[in-house]
């Protein structure tokens, strides 16, 4: 059963990868995209992905966040509670309600939250690539 808690670890990575391209896929289309020719095929297909990721962006934060809680309780019914894996979770989990602060109540006005959001996901990165480079300790 252990090996389910690998499975879903992954699945973490995959909804992050998913809910970190939203800063770098619209920093690319201000930097390449928007100034190609709007009759552009690769800039049409690139806008479909852009508002695929840019719209979604909650759900696979969700997403990830649900195969954290699921994560979480394999690990501590089979394993144990690793000291990096909770850095990792609380530093994902803070990131999670300030983006829902950032959605629902600022309604998505740029201000400090928007920086802060962002360097708690960086500092969440880092701490998953911790967690798994110690594996798991």
């Amino acid at each position: 059963m252990s090996e389910y808690g690998s499975f879903f670890g992954w699945l973490i990575i995959g909804g992050l990868v998913l809910t970190l391209m939203n800063y770098p896929v619209k920093w690319i289309y201000r930097k390449w995209i928007s100034g190609m020719d709007r009759e552009s095929g690769f800039r049409r297909a690139y806008l479909v992905f852009q508002k695929l990721i840019v719209r979604y962006h909650r759900f696979f934060a969700a997403f990830a966040t649900l195969m954290l809680i699921i994560h979480l309780a394999i690990q501590l019914q089979y394993r144990w509670l690793s000291v990096t894996g909770l850095i990792a979770a609380i530093l994902m989990a803070a990131n999670g309600f300030l983006g829902g602060y950032g959605h629902y109540i600022r309604k998505k006005k740029p201000s400090a939250w928007l920086y802060v959001h962002r360097s708690i996901a960086v500092l969440a990165v880092l701490a998953v690539i911790f967690h798994i480079a110690m594996r798991g300790r």
